[in-house]
């Protein structure tokens, strides 16, 4: 095939898919839509459902929409999970109206308990602010058992649709009740108060950042504040025990081995968890929980309790060597063999003097090395300092003082002892562990010039 025969052959591939694309495709989503409106529940609208009555093979169910929640009222006056009775809704909008089995001209003498109708296998009924109710009907399977017999509120006949509409709706009281061990929103959280067999903790938040109140006044990592609010946030029961609590001191709540207290701000009552006692004779590691604004006694998977067994050195803040950079125009590296002085020109380049005088010309990355200072994050903090760490910081490998101006704005020590690395700072006088790399991190590298 010749060249001139391929780039025509290209042109109309391109028209081609260009058609299709601007075209058909368009169109066929225009078609998709209007079959989904045609086959769907059009009346059963989000906005306007007040009431949801579910009736399946584990039970009867009534839940209210109150406000922007879901409460189920029977059989037990409890939260409701929100995205299962939202999801239903959505659902009903989409079941498929298959084959007729029972047209409307013969509907009105059919029996529908022959078809699993009457009872039905699964009823649904979705109750608006105001006007008539809207109900769905799914009967047995078809003889094949690929489908099932389907009827709903006005529409005087029996279709066939697929089993997995039914199954949408035939679900237990577990799955429709709100299962989250400690509903809250961790971005209204002012304080927090975690007592655990490892400590107390206790931290506030001060806008973006957040700050330790207990055991020590530091400030701590938001990052993992937020983590722990949001494991908190998700952790769901694995079963509840009873549906209220009639002696605390039998699942543990009279003394608890965990607490979380959460304050949202302007609300003096606190929300409140507590982990009890071990569940006994169990193969996994559960735990009794209840919060103290319900009255149900739950049981919950070890995961919660580990996520609250957090060391107060991993709640703590890791750069804690941050200073204000600006104007920050000459740094000094002091090592115990040699001295590197950089000065910033009036053009906004660093000179480098080396300790025996020399002027290293060249591309430097001073102000990279200023801002690895001021990000230098902290390995551990450790409970005590031997004296041979202590003894490395008076002989120390590595000095780095930067100045703005004359005056010394922060100056990092750092010493080697034990195999591991140790650092203090003249804004932070308390002893540290450092990373491995941190001789590597603070490396000033430049390209050369003339020397």
């Amino acid at each position: 095939m010749g060249i001139k025969a391929t780039a025509i052959l290209a042109v109309l591939l391109l028209g081609l898919v260009g058609f299709v694309f601007l075209y058909e495709r368009p169109r066929m989503a225009e078609e998709q839509r209007e079959s989904e409106a045609k086959n769907a529940f059009i009346e059963v609208q989000r906005h306007r459902v007040a009431r949801l009555t579910l009736t399946n093979e584990y039970g009867h169910f009534v839940a209210e929409k109150r406000g922007n929640e879901w409460a189920l009222i029977a059989p037990l006056e409890v939260p409701a999970d929100w995205i299962e009775f939202e999801g239903m809704i959505e659902i009903a909008q989409i079941v498929e109206r298959g084959r007729v089995v029972v047209d409307e001209g013969d509907y009105a003498g059919v029996v529908l308990a022959d078809f699993g109708l009457d009872p039905p296998v699964v009823e649904v009924r979705f109750e608006p602010v105001s006007g008539d109710p809207v109900w769905l009907f799914f009967g047995d399977n078809i003889p094949s058992k690929l489908g099932c017999y389907f009827t709903w509120s006005g529409g005087n006949k029996v279709v066939l649709t697929r089993k997995q509409y039914r199954a949408r709706f035939n679900r237990p009281l577990m799955a429709l009740r709100d299962t989250r061990a400690f509903s809250f929103d961790p971005d209204l959280v002012s304080r927090a108060y975690f007592q655990t067999p490892g400590g107390v903790y206790e931290v506030v938040r001060d806008g973006l950042e957040w700050h330790l109140v207990q055991p020590i006044k530091e400030r701590a990592d938001a990052r993992e504040i937020l983590t722990l609010l949001g494991q908190l946030k998700d952790e769901r029961v694995a079963s509840f025990h009873k549906e209220a609590v009639d002696d605390p001191t039998i699942y543990g709540f009279d003394d608890p081995d965990y607490k979380v207290e959460l304050h949202v701000k302007d609300n003096e009552m606190s929300n409140t968890l507590l982990l009890g006692k071990r569940v006994p004779d169990s193969r996994q590691k559960l735990w009794y929980g209840r919060v103290m604004s319900r009255p149900q006694v739950f049981i919950v998977e070890q995961l919660i309790a580990e996520s609250l067994d957090i060391p107060l050195n991993q709640l703590r803040y890791k750069r804690v060597f941050e200073f204000d950079r600006t104007g920050v125009d000459r740094v000094r590296l002091a090592y115990r063999d040699s001295v590197v002085n950089c000065a910033k020109n009036d053009d906004g380049s660093w000179q480098m003097v080396m300790g025996d005088g020399r002027v290293v010309k060249g591309d430097a990355d001073v102000e990279d090395l200023i801002d690895r200072v001021h990000n230098l994050v902290v390995a551990e903090f450790p409970d005590r300092v031997d004296k041979s760490a202590a003894d490395s910081l008076d002989d120390p490998v590595l000095t780095v003082s930067l100045w703005r101006s004359e005056t010394l704005v922060q100056e990092l020590i750092i010493g080697h002892a034990n195999n591991f690395w140790y650092g203090t700072a003249k804004t932070r006088r308390e002893v540290v562990v450092l990373p491995y790399s941190v001789m590597s991190w603070l490396q000033l590298n430049w390209n050369l010039g003339a020397i």
